[in-house]
């Protein structure tokens, strides 16, 4: 088996042969990236697997959560010890190549072996998915009381009107960040690949959720409110996942951005599946692995912190 450097032009003509394409992989993914690369392996000119790489500063890493995650994309069905060789040699280059790597993979992604193997740290985080449609009789007593209660005081409506959705309130970050994932949303959503939730009191919108997806995939990408109704955020991801499973046909609904405690414990009143997924830590010198230990684990709201008494 070889891996190599690719274009874009031909990373694009492999997977839009694809039946199934990664939301994460896809066309927008390649365009959103300002820094990239796109990297193939192949065995007697045969593709097994594409991998678009997203670069910030040396590194493998996401300049910002554009999507939820970074994941190998295999061409063929192939047993798991070839699998295993392929990451490796994936894991093997990057790891040569870059100073650092830090990302997130696919909740799908099980073979952690191959990443140590070639040197590389994982942490296991979680979230919460589920692969069929949520009811009020899934989720926890006092969500449903919540829920109950949103109804009576909202409107919903479900399309692809993201004009009175309020990004700045949604996305945490600098105005670059919110500038640059805003737009790429709106992209999605423009080619069918989202859709905006909201809540209306007296014709004004609320609060509002937005999903993107792709055939087997959708993710609760972005979500706020701008008054305090009790249970309206859990009534509209209750509508998106049933709307997504109903009309689009999604297999899976991740709820995705577990890793702060707060919000862990909102999405776990879904009662769900809590399912892990590898964060891949690497860096060819010490102080650079202990600043990416350190940044994971001083992410705000991660840890925490109780007052003595």
């Amino acid at each position: 088996m070889i891996i190599e450097s690719i274009s874009s032009k031909e990373y694009f003509d492999i997977v839009s042969k694809l039946d199934y394409i990664p939301i994460y992989s896809d066309i927008e993914a390649i365009n959103i990236y300002s820094n990239k690369e796109f990297i193939k392996v192949s065995k007697n000119d045969n593709v097994i697997a594409v991998m678009l790489v997203p670069i910030d500063n040396s590194g493998v890493r996401r300049e910002y959560r554009y999507f939820p995650y970074i994941n190998p994309i295999f061409l063929e069905e192939v047993n798991n010890v070839s699998k295993k060789n392929v990451l490796k040699l994936i894991f093997n280059y990057l790891f040569k190549k870059y100073d650092y790597t830090f990302i997130p993979l696919h909740p799908s992604f099980k073979l952690i072996s191959s990443i140590q193997s070639e040197g590389g740290l994982v942490e296991m985080r979680h979230t919460h998915i589920t692969n069929t449609k949520l009811t009020l009789d899934n989720v926890s007593s006092k969500l449903r009381n919540h829920i109950r209660s949103a109804e009576k005081n909202v409107q919903v409506l479900i399309d692809r009107d993201y004009s009175n959705f309020s990004f700045v309130d949604a996305i945490k970050g600098n105005s670059d960040e919110v500038t640059k994932r805003s737009k790429l949303t709106k992209k999605l959503i423009d080619n069918g690949k989202g859709i905006v939730v909201k809540a209306f009191v007296d014709g004004e919108v609320k609060a509002g959720v937005i999903c993107v997806y792709d055939k087997e995939w959708s993710y609760l990408l972005h979500s706020y409110q701008d008054k305090s109704i009790r249970g309206v955020i859990p009534l509209l991801i209750l509508k998106a996942n049933e709307y997504l499973f109903d009309k689009v046909g999604i297999k899976y609904f991740d709820f995705e951005g577990s890793v702060i405690d707060e919000i862990d414990d909102f999405f776990s009143s879904f009662n769900v599946d809590i399912i892990n997924y590898p964060y891949v830590i690497e860096a060819n010198t010490q102080d650079k692995l202990y600043n990416l230990i350190n940044r994971s684990m001083n992410i705000e709201g991660r840890i925490k912190y109780y007052e003595d008494k």
